[in-house]
């Protein structure tokens, strides 16, 4: 496997824990074996970015948020009476 493959899959993998992890905070259960697999995905992805850095820096992208989060950065207001202000 590339690194740039295996990074786009470590990154594929932290969207899911992120949100996974999200998802367990609103319910109040506890994340943290799911906070540990994302540390050590980060370090290895910091790992084999530091290997490559041309390819570090071809590919910053933004990445979609969760729908856990978006609904989260709303405000009180926006989750109690679902107001869509602009």
């Amino acid at each position: 496997m590339s690194k740039a493959t295996l990074s786009k899959e470590i990154k594929k993998e932290l969207a899911k824990l992120n949100d996974r992890i999200d998802r367990k905070i609103i319910k109040g259960q506890s994340f943290q074996k799911d906070a540990r697999r994302h540390r050590e995905l980060l370090v290895t992805l910091h790992r084999v970015r530091e290997e490559n850095p041309v390819a570090a820096a071809r590919s910053v992208r933004r990445v979609r948020r969760s729908p856990v989060h978006r609904r989260l950065a709303g405000g009180s207001i926006q989750r109690l009476f679902g107001l869509k202000l602009a």
